[in-house]
């Protein structure tokens, strides 16, 4: 029997108490269903969160939410991932000595120091890929001109080259994606580093799609397809498929450019496999994209149900690495919800060479985090198209931002260097971590500061 006094189906219970806090659930009032004729609303509930969707499903198939499902934006919410810290660093004391704080701490990074033109970064921080046409002109161009203010570099992005982004940073990471936007091999001149996308963190497998009414102007003249015509992205490249394909159109790549490092976008998914892929097709570097990993646009089903942790994936990543004899020769970039200098700490000491972030870069150059990105509303003028909130952004300004956050937080880097004993970033290394969450400790290899095997 109904207990509410919501039911449309009085006397009788259908449910409606769960659309209400405690504190109407009883009181007869505006809420109540005062028909007994209609059908009672779904709507999500603790226990029954998907009712609703599945109620939509029944009803409409996918004609409204379209062929992926329902869309979203950024990465999965951080409460849902293993978290950076339940990691603790562990400083030197007398065993081991701390250094002083009047000692130099090294903070250069080389990308593919085997290739003929490797490539040096004064940090081991970079921009990950963020593709024009997500992110409005002015953000490219803040983003880029922050990162060289710091000097490291910035991703492209799979929408293509913008060229002003290019010019404003001389560290170039040039992506290809399995649409090859724009690519003509005359692009190649003004980048300093190349890398084929197999997939990112948030999506990996499924085609991209950027409606007509999206790609115009400048997006248009990038990504070289006609203006007002659909952008599309085949889940995996129609051109390229052995590894040996892979090798022989690197290897141009490297005729063009004098010796590049060249590099593959990996998502973290069947890890080792991918990795070995990249290394027969003779990656110089590797950026490995974990769950955490963030985008402007993506299916609810491929964000929130792909991929493996960012912390267990870079610590396979990196065993595997060392297992193959590489790891001096093949660069571990590691991505996807790392925010903060002692997130990067960790990370170096987990066995990444560099990390690339995009979430925290756009909020040192203005993001508020709003997490709408796919909506085209964006109201700090980056994750959007609209000339009125892109006019928000100040290019100088937020580029001086993010230089601001790249050097406070390698000066916080070089502060936990010194308090392990390491004067250079590199030499951050797993005897520097422990946890004492026993799940944390079996899922990245990290020294469990127990007692008990926590393998047991």
């Amino acid at each position: 029997m109904c207990q509410c006094k919501h039911s449309a189906n009085l006397p009788f219970c259908d449910g409606s108490h769960k659309q209400f806090n405690d504190s109407a659930v009883g009181k007869e009032g505006p809420e109540i269903q005062s028909s007994t004729s209609k059908i009672p609303v779904a709507s999500a509930t603790v226990e029954e969160p998907t009712v609703a969707f599945i109620h939509q499903l029944a009803r409409e198939g996918l004609s409204k939410m379209g062929h992926h499902g329902p869309m979203t934006s950024m990465g999965v919410p951080r409460h849902l991932l293993p978290h950076w810290d339940d990691i603790q660093v562990m400083t030197a004391q007398m065993a081991t000595k701390p250094l002083l704080e009047n000692v130099a701490v090294s903070t250069e990074l080389v990308i593919g120091p085997k290739a003929k033109k490797p490539l040096k970064l004064n940090i081991p921080l970079l921009v990950s890929d963020m593709s024009f046409g997500a992110l409005s002109e002015e953000a490219k161009l803040a983003l880029a001109k922050g990162a060289e203010l710091s000097g490291t570099g910035i991703c492209s992005g799979e929408g293509g080259m913008l060229p002003e982004e290019q010019a404003a940073n001389s560290r170039y990471f040039y992506e290809l994606a399995s649409a090859q936007f724009g690519y003509d091999e005359s692009k190649l001149k003004g980048v300093q580093a190349f890398h084929f996308k197999g997939g990112q963190g948030a999506k990996t497998g499924t085609g991209g799609h950027l409606p007509g009414n999206k790609n115009v102007g400048k997006i248009s003249q990038v990504r070289g397809i006609p203006e007002g015509e659909p952008a599309i992205s085949p889940p995996t490249f129609a051109n390229l498929h052995t590894a040996d394909d892979f090798k022989q159109f690197a290897d141009r790549v490297r005729e063009v450019t004098g010796g590049i490092p060249i590099g593959f976008k990996l998502s973290a998914n069947h890890i080792e496999e991918d990795i070995q892929f990249a290394l027969d097709a003779s990656a110089d570097y590797i950026i490995l994209d974990g769950r955490g990993g963030g985008t402007g646009a993506a299916p609810e089903m491929f964000r929130d149900h792909i991929s493996v942790p960012t912390i267990p994936a870079l610590a396979r990543a990196r065993r595997y690495l060392d297992e193959q004899g590489v790891s001096d020769s093949v660069t571990l970039i590691i991505t996807g919800g790392l925010r903060t200098p002692i997130d990067f700490v960790k990370a170096l000491a987990l066995g990444a060479d560099g990390i690339a972030i995009s979430n925290s870069a756009m909020q040192a150059i203005g993001c508020v985090a709003a997490r709408m990105c796919n909506t085209n509303n964006c109201p700090a003028g980056i994750a959007t198209q609209k000339a009125d909130l892109r006019q928000r952004l100040n290019i100088d300004k937020s580029a001086k931002q993010l230089s601001n956050f790249f050097d406070a937080s390698v000066e916080l880097m070089q502060v936990m260097a010194r308090a392990c004993g390491h004067n250079t970033l590199k030499s951050f290394n797993s005897a520097d971590l422990a946890t004492w969450h026993r799940e944390m400790a079996l899922l990245s290899g990290i020294k469990y500061s127990g007692l008990i095997d926590p393998k047991r």
